[in-house]
């Protein structure tokens, strides 16, 4: 493999591992919660993503994992709030 192949390779299971992990955080406070906590759920990827920027010394290494953690946690967070939110507008 090229070190190009290689490089598109990981940033593919980078983001690939953000949406995974912001989906199973969304569906455990779904199924935990009896109305779900969009402000936890939107505050713990940030968090992460901050942790992740602090302790990496390479700057532009992980940009994807976090562009990833930032926004599939705002399309989670809506997907979920989809029922609330149709409310508002009724």
């Amino acid at each position: 493999m090229t070190s190009h192949i290689k490089s598109e390779l990981s940033m593919l299971s980078e983001l690939l591992l953000s949406i995974l992990l912001t989906a199973c955080v969304a569906i455990y406070l779904y199924k935990t919660f009896e109305s779900f906590p969009w402000l936890p759920f939107i505050g713990i990827p940030i968090g992460l993503a901050i942790i992740v920027a602090c302790w990496e010394k390479k700057k532009h290494k992980w940009n994807i994992f976090i562009t990833g953690l930032i926004l599939s946690s705002l399309i989670w967070s809506i997907a979920f709030n989809w029922s609330s939110l149709l409310k508002i507008f009724h």
